[in-house]
């Protein structure tokens, strides 16, 4: 029972995965909006609720 409440080692690595890419969109966005590229900075947005979206799934279904 105690090992449904662990992550998998697939599931460490996508979740170490996801928050490099989180680091590399966040940057991407400054940048975005520091060139004035507000277009670009609402799809990193957009790009990085989605990652937050896919971490928080993969928490969720070890919870259960």
């Amino acid at each position: 029972m105690e090992q449904n409440k662990r992550l998998m080692p697939e599931e460490w690595a996508r979740i170490t995965e996801i928050q490099d890419l989180l680091l590399d969109r966040y940057l991407e966005q400054k940048e975005a909006l520091d060139e004035g590229n507000r277009c670009r900075a609402i799809k990193l947005e957009f790009e990085i609720k989605e990652l937050l979206h896919e971490k928080k799934r993969i928490k969720q279904w070890v919870a259960v």
